[in-house]
């Protein structure tokens, strides 16, 4: 699908800037210079185009109540596609890919507080047949968020990310029913209509200027990342991407994991427990790029940056499952 620049500033306004407001279609057409009817229908036709996966909240599991982890499994070759599909049976289980490592299922779980994640990872492990697996928590969240500059120009340059810093402490994270209410509407597709949030509010039975108000105080209390659209990210031009598995020492790790998370084309970059003898990488960058060269020269300038030799990189061979957690359902 060939994209217009108008298209691709459109697409920046909704991965960092989606108008909280009644008519936000309209907003983004003033910012634009367009008419609201052809702003809804470039969306419309993105959408369809499979460049735009989804318009809604993202929340932030561990500060509305949930946890989650990375976990890896090693499975025999000829069992992957079998271990894949029990471990893609479970509700918890949103990103499961095939990766070139011995370690070769790659999966994150996100689950309410009172369950516990290695429980689940292990039945898991059983009842998939996995040789071994590691469990691979975030110790600590240098950035999330993924923004793709679509054109070029820096527009997206004001794109906020989280860390570790807007993390809540357990006991103060409260969620009362309505905000769980809202949550579980919030988290839907929205439509694209002249008035999107609209059928939303009718559900919770409220006014759309009590669930705006909702969604600003969940952005302000650090519940809710953002409000914005999820790409395909091949169909939007960025058609590669590598987990890029890093081993610094202790000492060093926050000052290399800062450095890491000011590189614009990671999106993710996170420390994680090391297991002696089995894996010793403890930092982890997702970096997207147009092409694997483009995704190894990032590498190198990661390398070159924070002075670390000893680094590879998992690429993923195939997707088993990519899905939105689903909160309170």
């Amino acid at each position: 699908m060939e994209l217009e620049l108008t298209d691709r500033k459109i697409l920046n306004i909704l991965q960092s800037d989606f108008p909280i407001a009644k008519h936000p279609f309209l907003e983004i057409a003033n910012i634009t210079g367009i008419k609201e009817d052809e702003a809804i229908d470039r969306i419309l036709r993105m959408k369809s185009g499979k460049i735009i996966r989804q318009i809604s909240a993202i929340f932030d599991s561990h500060n509305i109540g949930y946890k989650s982890t990375l976990a890896a499994f090693k499975v025999a070759d000829k069992s992957a596609d079998s271990a894949a599909e029990i471990i893609n049976s479970h509700s918890g289980v949103s990103h499961n890919y095939l990766r070139n490592h011995k370690y070769n299922i790659w999966f994150t779980i996100t689950l309410p507080s009172e369950y516990s994640l290695e429980q689940e990872i292990k039945k898991l492990s059983e009842k998939s047949g996995a040789e071994d697996y590691l469990i691979l928590p975030t110790l600590k969240l240098y950035k999330i968020g993924v923004n793709f500059d679509m054109t070029g120009a820096d527009d997206a340059s004001s794109f906020r990310f989280f860390s570790h810093e807007d993390f809540k402490k357990d006991s103060e994270i409260k969620i009362s029913e309505f905000e769980k209410a809202c949550i579980r509407e919030l988290q839907k597709d929205i439509e694209i209509t002249h008035e999107p949030f609209k059928n939303m509010s009718d559900v919770l039975g409220i006014s759309q200027e009590k669930l705006l108000e909702t969604v600003k105080n969940f952005i302000s209390e650090r519940k809710m990342r953002r409000f914005a659209c999820v790409l395909y990210h091949q169909k939007a031009g960025f058609s590669y991407n590598l987990m890029g598995i890093w081993k610094t020492n202790n000492e060093e790790a926050d000052k290399n994991g800062k450095i890491m998370s000011s590189v614009k084309e990671v999106s993710h970059c996170y420390l994680r427990p090391v297991y002696p003898g089995r894996w010793e990488y403890n930092i982890f960058t997702m970096i997207h790029a147009k092409s694997k060269e483009e995704a190894w020269n990032i590498m190198d300038k990661i390398s070159s940056l924070t002075g670390l030799m000893d680094f590879g990189a998992l690429e993923s061979t195939k997707e088993f499952k990519k899905v939105r957690v689903k909160y309170y359902v």
